[in-house]
């Protein structure tokens, strides 16, 4: 049942969730729904950054809607007045900081919410690598 209410999520994502050759395919993506959590990020000044750079990433997200810009900072008028250059503007479905989570490192780039709302699922990097990743180290490997 659980996999069936995000089967269009899977199905939408799967490149991450390329795992049908695999022997424990099933109850991997069984394990990964009880970890979607959902999420919502406006492009208001308080709410448009999803991560900053050098930032510690906590979850990765597969976006279903909304416009997401990736970038860094300028820092021409000191630390206090934060400008930021936007490289790429991303819309439509979108997987946003999984190599981060899966590899354990820090955000690289500036994700931010454009224009509209950006909805999405979420996963943790705890829950991943806690509760999903010592059970399946041969999807683990592959992902």
């Amino acid at each position: 049942m659980t996999v069936y209410l995000f089967s269009d999520v899977f199905k939408t994502f799967k490149r991450f969730f390329n795992v049908e050759s695999m022997n424990d395919s099933h109850t991997f993506l069984y394990d990964c729904a009880f970890g979607f959590m959902p999420r919502k990020f406006e492009p208001t000044p308080e709410d448009k950054i999803i991560y900053d750079e050098e930032e510690e990433v906590l979850e990765m997200y597969f976006v279903t809607e909304g416009i997401i810009g990736i970038g860094f900072s300028l820092i021409a008028n000191g630390f206090l007045d934060k400008q930021y250059s936007i490289a790429k503007k991303q819309s439509g479905s979108q997987i946003i900081c999984d190599h981060y989570v899966v590899n354990q490192c820090k955000s690289q780039f500036i994700y931010m919410a454009l224009i509209k709302d950006v909805k999405c699922f979420a996963l943790t990097k705890k829950f991943m690598h806690e509760q999903v990743f010592p059970k399946y180290p041969e999807i683990c490997q592959k992902i």
